[in-house]
């Protein structure tokens, strides 16, 4: 209607008011039509929506000028003026309470560029390599220690951490090595990081301080998180953030690799991986079926699919039960009297399909999905293959389109033989998790990288049978 609701300064505006955002204001929401650079304006129409949107991004920094440095722990800590490029790429959507992506949508911005005061930290060599040697994700590491960094600035200088900003890089070719910036977020700079360069190694010491005592699994808005990273707070690595930290402050030669599950906290899980019942009987469960989403309809209709077989492993008998689609009540017998059913992506498939031939609820069932726990932390998902290979340094018999090809040339044996494989992968891959802590992938750029699992193992019932 033309009416001014309020202003936001040219720097906020392509992160907060980008076309399409959903923008609150004074407790109303808006949906953000259009953007006129030119004219510095911004439409916005109040809108009853169920999602919100995260802007997505990337920064690079140039230094212009070092005014500063000094010894800190094992490395070097500069001040100085810099220019920082940060490049709006597009936005995310999310269900807000069923916490699902509604996709990512690219916009087409110029790029902000500034000239402001920072600091920033170089991380040795030496120190990268024994991060990568212990299988913990480098560069997770230095972006979570970016992050605690500017959450714990306000403690030491008088701020908000939305002032802020922070870019870290494996390499910068200015410093010739791993670094980690933090900057004044305002053109021209505001004096903060300059008051800050004083206290230096105070920020260190709380940002270690704070990450290994925060008592969450992987990170958390509390330690690692940040409500406005670009890249959705990926990579993340709170192990290798303390690994990196404990590093850089030790005086000896000797670093100790920290357990990448509840051990980095103060407060010991409900239920840590060293109370594993050794009575525990669980299984591990996968199936094979008869048909494709795609020949049913679609995954929304996995009730459809029919099953070619069932394979499941039962740890109390150390053996492997094979189910038909007439022996589903059998099955359905053996799978309440466990434990813990273990599976892969067993939420989601298994139990999808399962549903075609009872009305029995399978979220009643103690379920360890290993796929949703991967995806949890690293925000996408693995195929069983990768980690298969760099976890166990195993291979899988087949694939499930040439299981549904067996089906129609009527080779059962083949379909069980390839079922119970995958099976004894995935029983695999939670004992190494059980006894470890942690799996294996190879990131994007080849490095082979530890994931921390914590697997949560059901206290054991008084008065049971089991």
């Amino acid at each position: 209607k033309g009416k001014s609701i309020g202003e936001i300064d040219g720097f906020r505006a392509f992160k907060e008011t980008h076309p399409g955002a959903i923008y609150l204001h004074r407790g109303d929401t808006y949906l953000i039509n259009r953007l006129d650079i030119a004219t510095g304006t911004v439409e916005a129409a109040k809108a009853q929506v169920d999602y919100y949107t995260r802007v997505r991004g990337h920064k690079n920094t140039e230094i212009l000028d070092v005014i500063g440095e000094k010894n800190i722990w094992k490395t070097k800590v500069y001040f100085g003026r810099l220019k920082v490029t940060d490049q709006v790429t597009g936005y995310e959507k999310w269900r807000i309470h069923a916490g699902k992506s509604l996709g990512i949508i690219p916009l087409d911005l110029p790029p902000l560029v500034f000239e402001t005061e920072g600091l920033w930290y170089r991380i040795p060599q030496e120190i990268q390599n024994k991060t990568e040697e212990a299988y913990l994700h480098f560069m997770g590491g230095i972006h979570a220690i970016e992050h605690a960094c500017i959450g714990i600035f306000p403690l030491l200088v008088m701020t908000d951490r939305n002032d802020l900003g922070g870019i870290s890089t494996p390499f910068h070719h200015q410093v010739q090595g791993p670094a980690v910036f933090i900057y004044d977020g305002i053109p021209g700079g505001a004096g903060l990081c300059r008051q800050s360069f004083e206290k230096a190694e105070t920020l260190l010491e709380f940002t270690l301080k704070t990450i290994a005592t925060c008592p969450c699994e992987s990170g958390c808005p509390s330690c690692v998180h940040s409500p406005k990273c670009g890249s959705g707070n990926r990579p993340i690595d709170k192990a290798a953030a303390v690994f990196i930290l404990q590093a850089m402050k030790s005086s000896g030669t000797t670093i100790t690799v920290p357990k990448l599950s509840s051990v980095l906290t103060t407060k010991p899980d409900p239920l840590p991986i060293k109370t594993f019942r050794q009575d525990l009987r669980f299984g591990v469960l996968d199936l094979e079926t008869q048909f494709s989403a795609e020949e049913v309809g679609g995954w929304h209709r996995m009730d459809l699919m029919k099953i070619s077989c069932v394979v499941l492993y039962d740890s109390k008998k150390d053996a492997f039960f094979e189910f038909l689609e007439d022996q589903i009540p059998l099955l359905l017998k053996h799978l309440k009297s466990l434990d813990l059913v273990v599976g892969f992506n067993i939420k989601r498939f298994d139990y999808g399909v399962l549903t075609g031939y009872t009305d029995f609820d399978f979220a009643a069932l103690p379920t360890m999905d290993i796929l949703e726990e991967i995806k949890n932390h690293l925000g996408f998902r693995l195929p069983l293959q990768h980690l298969a290979e760099v976890t166990l340094g195993k291979k899988k018999m087949a694939d499930g389109l040439q299981a549904l090809r067996w089906w129609k040339e009527g080779k059962i044996r083949e379909i069980i033989e390839y079922c119970r494989k995958d099976v004894e992968i995935t029983r695999d891959l939670w004992l190494f998790g059980m006894k470890t802590g942690y799996l294996l992938f190879r990131n994007k750029s080849g490095k082979t990288v530890r994931i921390p699992v914590g697997w949560h193992i059901p206290p054991k019932e008084d008065g049971g049978d089991k």
